[in-house]
């Protein structure tokens, strides 16, 4: 009876751990286009709006769920509340802080870094043309993204499955 539990454990784990593995991957996607939503009301409230740029981002937290809009929250309220920091030091702490809360890679985290050197510096049509820049790299991120969720995935869920059974069988 012991050794039934035991196997069932080892195989539950090694399944979890498969499955956990295989969300990652479809996450990452999910992910990258919710940032581009994100960048896409930024560039909208740039473009049409003259609002401060603190709560532009605070708005933007409250449209956008999970870590995406965790990012944009935290900047907003370190670019309000952070007395003599500049938006890029506001900006890369919130990159920084949130980032362990993503499933998104190192090329998106530089992108966005990179984003930030710019934000809230230069004028109307040089925002506009980082956002346009940052679009275009994060697309390519998501299609790398896709591509990787569509070989890794069902084989992170099938491994965790046989790597389960194999080590019951070995031990057993």
């Amino acid at each position: 009876m012991i050794k039934l539990v035991g196997a069932a454990f080892i195989l539950f784990a090694s399944t979890a751990a498969g499955f956990l593995t295989a969300k990652r991957y479809a996450d990452r996607p999910r992910q990258i286009r919710q940032l581009r939503s994100a960048l896409s009301l930024l560039q909208t409230e740039i473009t049409f709006g003259s609002r401060r740029l603190d709560r532009v981002c605070s708005d933007i937290a409250h449209r956008e769920p999970g870590p995406i809009g965790s990012l944009f929250g935290r900047a907003g309220t370190y670019m309000e509340r952070l007395d003599g920091a500049s938006t890029f030091e506001c900006w890369q702490q919130a990159v920084l802080e949130v980032w362990p809360h993503t499933v998104l890679k190192d090329p998106e985290k530089q992108v966005l870094i990179d984003f930030g050197k710019t934000l809230g510096i230069s004028d109307r049509d040089d925002q506009l043309q980082n956002l346009r820049r940052v679009q275009k790299a994060l697309e390519k991120e998501e299609t790398d993204a896709r591509d990787e969720q569509s070989r890794y995935e069902h084989m992170c869920r099938s491994l965790g499955v046989l790597g389960g059974a194999l080590i019951v069988i070995l031990i057993y």
